[in-house]
């Protein structure tokens, strides 16, 4: 199954959109995410960690920033079609 998977990054201000072949919408979330970081990786870090970075990794969030945006199926026209929230 063909999958159009979209990750945002809000503090580099980029959109990544990537069409990937995986069986499920959470195979192709993992295999988007690792071309995301392939394509954009993270700028070397030159000191400390800000006390907001802290407290986002303490949280559970990603340092990367990056965060899934859309996942949809694409059909045989390539036009995608919607996925319920659910099911990613």
């Amino acid at each position: 199954m063909r999958w159009l998977v979209e990750f945002s990054n809000e503090r580099r201000g980029i959109l990544a959109r990537y069409g990937i072949e995986a069986p499920l919408p959470a195979a192709a979330a993992r295999l988007g995410r690792n071309a995301v970081l392939a394509e954009y990786p993270s700028p070397p870090r030159t000191g400390r960690l800000s006390l907001f970075e802290q407290a986002e990794r303490l949280g559970g969030q990603d340092a990367s920033g990056w965060v899934l945006h859309r996942i949809v199926k694409e059909n045989a026209q390539g036009s995608p079609d919607a996925v319920p929230a659910h099911a990613a």
